[in-house]
């Protein structure tokens, strides 16, 4: 077998698409707070997975802040209020299900709090290298049409290089935040407002 046809579709492990498959249970309101998991071999097997893959994905989702192990409980979900509703699985896993517009709301003014600071702080504070980064992507989003893979992807690249100029580690984390956010909120746009830009 050619190795760079393997190499073209990376597998996902199974504890990921275990993770994933309850996660949206979880986020899509299936699985509610308060309830308690399957037993692990019974959610393993529902799964087809192994005891040991399952057990990772609990520790994944727990990671995420969706399960939370509870004394003769075992593996209960979490209020919503504890999720990491950063994490970019739980962002992408709220809005594959149905479009939710008040999670686009939120997301956009979690960004009309952040980025306009982290911009200030990248004026001032930016190394020669960042700005660059900045002046890159920001050419590339100007020069194509906004429509296309190529600019959503600079424009991704734009809004993260802000955030990694601003010389604040505390800023530069929410980067992954920022990209799903722009890629969901990119996604919705396209979905229920044709033609539109962000």
């Amino acid at each position: 077998m050619d190795g760079s046809a393997a190499e073209a579709r990376p597998r996902v492990a199974r504890h990921v698409m275990a993770a994933e498959q309850i996660g949206r249970r979880i986020v899509s309101g299936e699985l509610i707070p308060g309830i308690a998991l399957p037993n692990s071999t019974l959610l393993a097997r529902e799964l087809s997975v192994s005891r040991p893959a399952m057990r990772e994905a609990i520790k994944l989702l727990a990671g995420k802040g969706l399960v939370e192990s509870a004394p003769r409980r075992g593996t209960v979900v979490r209020p919503r209020a504890a999720w990491n509703r950063l994490d970019a699985d739980v962002l992408s896993w709220q809005m594959s299900e149905a479009p939710n517009a008040a999670l686009v709301r939120d997301l956009f003014e979690l960004r009309r709090i952040i980025e306009p600071e982290a911009a200030a702080f990248a004026a001032v504070r930016a190394t020669a290298g960042r700005l660059s980064e900045v002046e890159r992507a920001l050419h590339v989003m100007e020069s194509t049409a906004t429509t296309s893979a190529v600019s959503i992807r600079a424009d991704v690249a734009f809004h993260q290089s802000v955030l990694m100029a601003s010389g604040n580690d505390f800023l530069a984390s929410f980067a992954p935040a920022i990209e799903t956010s722009l890629a969901i909120t990119f996604g919705f746009q396209r979905r229920h407002c044709p033609g539109s830009s962000h």
